[in-house]
């Protein structure tokens, strides 16, 4: 086999793409000659940019703290890991300390490997994959990487005092940008190489939807109703990356975060009893209004009725919870804009669903406080249509 000669570039400005293959790049925008043959995503690093300022916090740590370098590492960009830390892992000039080092970012890295993964797992199965897995795809793709420090900023924002939660707050909602604008890029070229890191930073996105209202806590001009429509319209944002790769997800490595748990189920099994009433009501609304949106509403009261029976056998909790969002139809999404009784009745069953999600810190009090806003929109007879909800999950609404 004749040996093939790789070549060492000896520019540092060429496109991502051929510096992570170790390739001579003819450096041509937008898209260099080697990605153009090949219908690759061609990209290159900033000459300058303006660096994350990262604030002087106090370590939470310990041991001292180390002084961050004199100049602050370049923003993370989208493409491989390799290419942009090939700078790094080169030899350096003995006694200098490479300028990437960025130390608040190790921090957010060590706080997923050490403690954040562990409230996004249910089992000790998914724990290793959240554990191992995923800061693997991470190496391969930034912009996952800039979903898991986003998500462990916010994590160590809810610990945190005024002054450094603000910070961690401030980094988490920079990642998240990143994050998103990466993932974006990618998500009308999507690959089997990229579904492991797509699925997986679009869970992550999601939970940082619910995590986000719940640290900084809720305005005055937007009520829990508010606040989850927005997390429903920004989390259904992201369908066709789900859509486009579920089947992948599903024969690969990541195949245990889809599949059952083993153990007892997690709530009583009387969730059928409470889809059939909704139903029964779907049918004698249309009796009695012949405008009554009856098929949406019953393709809404069908998937909601896949979630809870899935959460009754042991399934995974938080992709059920996400699952029903993408699947309810754009209309009910309108319903629920207006506040229309029978889509906040629908609405309140949902909230069931995230009530077991409440020992996780990203989700919190989230239930019952949306459960406690639907109740104030509701009159004394609709109420009557949540006491299974308030019987599942132990809330308690004041009377009008």
């Amino acid at each position: 086999m004749p040996f093939r000669r790789s070549y060492k570039a000896n520019s540092r400005h060429g496109c991502l793409e051929c510096r992570g293959r170790r390739i001579k790049c003819g450096k041509q925008n937008p898209q260099c000659s080697s990605c153009l043959s090949r219908n690759l995503i061609c990209e290159y690093l900033p000459r300058t940019s303006t660096p994350l300022a990262w604030p002087k916090i106090k370590s939470r740590s310990s041991t001292p703290s180390i002084p961050p370098p004199a100049k602050a590492s370049p923003p993370i960009v989208e493409p491989t890991f390799l290419a942009q830390y090939q700078d790094l892992m080169e030899p350096s000039t003995p006694g200098s300390l490479p300028q990437e080092l960025n130390i608040q970012d190790l921090e957010l890295m060590m706080q997923w490997c050490t403690t954040t993964y562990r409230s996004v797992s249910r089992n000790n199965t998914v724990e290793c994959i959240w554990q191992a897995v995923v800061p693997r795809e991470a190496m391969r793709h930034p912009f996952l990487m800039h979903g898991i420090l986003a998500l462990s900023a916010l994590h160590l924002a809810v610990t945190s005092n005024d002054d450094t939660k603000e910070h961690y707050i401030r980094a988490s909602k920079a990642h998240q940008s990143q994050a998103l604008l990466g993932l974006t890029r990618v998500a009308g070229k999507l690959k089997p190489y990229h579904c492991n890191a797509a699925f997986t930073l679009s869970n992550i996105m999601m939970i940082f939807s619910f995590a986000l209202p719940e640290i900084i806590g809720q305005t005055h001009s937007r009520s829990p109703l508010d606040e989850l429509y927005q997390v429903f319209t920004t989390t259904r944002d992201s369908v066709d990356v789900l859509a486009d790769i579920t089947e992948w997800i599903g024969n690969g490595e990541l195949k245990p975060l889809l599949q059952y748990d083993k153990a007892q189920p997690k709530m009583p099994d009387t969730s059928r009893l409470a889809i059939m009433s909704l139903a029964q009501l779907n049918a004698n609304l249309a009796r009695q209004d012949p405008h009554h949106d009856k098929d949406v509403y019953d393709a809404t009261i069908k998937y909601l009725g896949y979630s809870l029976d899935k959460v009754s056998r042991g399934g995974e909790t938080m992709i059920v919870a996400f699952q029903w969002i993408f699947q309810v139809p754009s209309k009910y999404m309108e319903l629920y804009r207006q506040r229309e009784p029978f889509a906040l009745v629908i609405l309140a069953h949902y909230a069931v669903i995230i009530h077991f999600l409440r020992r996780h810190w990203w989700m919190g009090e989230w239930a019952v406080r949306l459960i406690r806003d639907i109740g104030q929109h509701l009159d004394a007879n609709w109420r009557k249509s949540i006491s299974w909800v308030l019987d599942a999950t132990g809330y308690y609404i004041p009377p009008l």
